[in-house]
């Protein structure tokens, strides 16, 4: 069975703490057999929902910019792990716009596009904000109608780059949800099919 797990990074740090965690937790999914992919919001162009509801209507967002490529590639994979940093205790401005723009499509389609495709959160933060920034990724993946795994919720604390190799317990979390990704979709492949 080939299947895809893909990280989507919300921190705006090239290289920073939340792109090293999701390379651990991807790297464990390459383990156990996925195809992987890092995505850093950063490198697209993702503008703000308007709330002009047109997507309820036309099933698609009328704003031009990367929001329609990125929803394409949350499509194609099988899991999805979100990350991001602690930002006065919450999602960074990149992680709120995707989930706004690509949540909000994703009800307006349905709820079906990603529906029993397998979501995990990591969160990352030098002392406060971890528990708020996962939930406000676990919303987007429950609303999604996404699976969560055993370990589909990791806390590192990290502040200054590089400070996530420091973690063992994160890094190792982090490297269980990876795992448990690949096995969770694998366990249940048959609820994807129609």
């Amino acid at each position: 069975m080939e299947l895809r797990v893909t990280g989507i990074s919300g921190s705006a740090r090239v290289g920073g703490n939340t792109d090293t965690i999701l390379h651990e937790a991807l790297a464990a999914a390459k383990e156990e057999g996925a195809e992987i992919e890092l995505i850093r919001l950063s490198d697209y162009k993702l503008g703000p929902c308007d709330g002009c509801d047109a997507c309820r209507k036309t099933k698609s967002c009328v704003i031009n910019d990367d929001g329609k490529k990125l929803y394409q590639k949350i499509v194609k994979s099988d899991g999805v792990i979100l990350g991001s940093p602690a930002y006065f205790q919450s999602v960074t401005a990149q992680m709120k716009t995707f989930i706004d723009r690509i949540g909000y499509l994703c009800v307006a389609r349905g709820r079906t596009d990603f529906a029993g495709k397998v979501g995990g959160v990591i969160g990352v933060a030098r002392r406060s904000g971890l528990a708020n920034v996962c939930s406000q990724m676990m919303n987007f993946v429950t609303a999604t109608r996404m699976i969560v795994p055993s370990g589909g919720r990791v806390f590192v604390v990290a502040r200054e780059k590089g400070d996530v190799l420091k973690d063992q317990e994160g890094l190792d979390t982090a490297r269980y949800l990876g795992k448990m990704m690949v096995k969770t979709i694998v366990a249940t492949e048959s609820l994807r099919k129609n």
